[in-house]
């Protein structure tokens, strides 16, 4: 019925309620609402809101073997009873903005959505992200890494202008506006779903930023031939990311980074196959919530100084 979302809950402990959180979101979940259950041991109901477009007996499925994945690591409570059930969109607003609260990354970002009005901590850096129906809000653990990956980089960076940073996958914009805010000369921020860059741009006209961040639709062919970037931001899945390493490892600066994330950790080995076949070498690995984070060098390359993208 038009109107209607699908709403996926689930009974967790507070050991794996992060990891859940984690993986609903990966999933495609539009918000997610959290509420503690009465009676002993204590236990979690976490509910995930998705568009009727996300086929559910899959997802269902792939949720089940997650459950047992963490079931076999020893977690209490990994097997809680899962439940679907359709509701209307003005409840599925509602809901999704309480579970939707401004949120810190690293030392300087703040994650807010549109309709918080603060008042914020004058330190942070806010970042207003409005997903809508795509993914990145930084409350699942790759967005946090990529965000903290990237604060890191340009926290050490001395040349001016500024840095040249290439958003690939960039989904709500988040990563691009971040990286713009901290201080990028120049941000190129791709993605071939066009309603993700259509959320990309709304969320940018949020920000002072804007003039220099720049929304292309489409895949590296967007990116002109010779092109060379100082920082490459790349949060995508394992099946997506691991043919694009050769053409990421072309599009990096001599002295550039690649920041990688979206990878479960079972994919792994997969992943450095992939990357040691594009002859990049892995500088830095982070893991959060059975999620892997890689930082990158490319190989030396006699590349002239990098243009900005136009």
């Amino acid at each position: 019925m038009a109107g209607e979302y699908i709403e996926v809950s689930v009974v967790a402990t507070g050991e794996i309620e992060e990891g859940l959180a984690d993986f609903l979101f990966s999933e495609g979940s539009l918000g997610l609402v959290t509420e503690d259950l009465p009676g002993k041991p204590a236990r979690i109901l976490i509910r995930g809101s998705f568009s009727r477009s996300v086929p559910v007996g899959p997802l269902l499925e792939r949720l089940r073997r997650y459950q047992e994945s963490l079931a076999a690591l020893g977690f209490s409570g990994a097997e809680g009873a899962v439940e679907v059930r359709e509701i209307p969109l003005e409840d599925w607003g509602r809901k999704w903005k309480e579970g939707f609260k401004p949120l810190p990354v690293g030392r300087r970002l703040l994650i807010v959505p549109p309709w918080e009005e603060g008042p914020f901590p004058q330190e942070r850096l806010v970042i207003w992200i409005d997903p809508a129906m795509t993914f990145g809000t930084g409350h699942h653990a790759t967005t946090r890494m990529c965000l903290e990956a990237a604060e890191a980089f340009l926290a050490g960076w001395r040349e001016p202008p500024g840095p040249l940073v290439l958003d690939v996958g960039t989904g709500t914009g988040i990563l691009a506006i971040a990286a713009a805010a901290l201080g990028a000369s120049r941000v190129l921020a791709i993605d071939t779903d066009a309603e993700a860059c259509e959320a990309a741009q709304s969320n940018l006209r949020r920000h002072s930023v804007s003039s220099r961040v720049e929304v292309r639709c489409g895949g590296m062919e967007v990116v002109e031939a010779g092109s060379r970037f100082d920082l490459i931001l790349a949060n995508l899945d394992t099946r997506t990311l691991c043919p694009l390493f050769a053409a990421l490892a072309q599009a990096l600066a001599p002295r550039g980074r690649l920041v990688a994330t979206g990878i479960p950790v079972e994919d792994e080995n997969q992943v450095i196959t992939a990357v040691q076949a594009s002859r990049l070498h892995i500088l830095d690995r982070q893991a959060q919530d059975a999620w892997l984070c890689l930082a990158m060098a490319g190989p030396h390359k006699p590349a002239k100084s990098t243009p900005s993208p136009s």
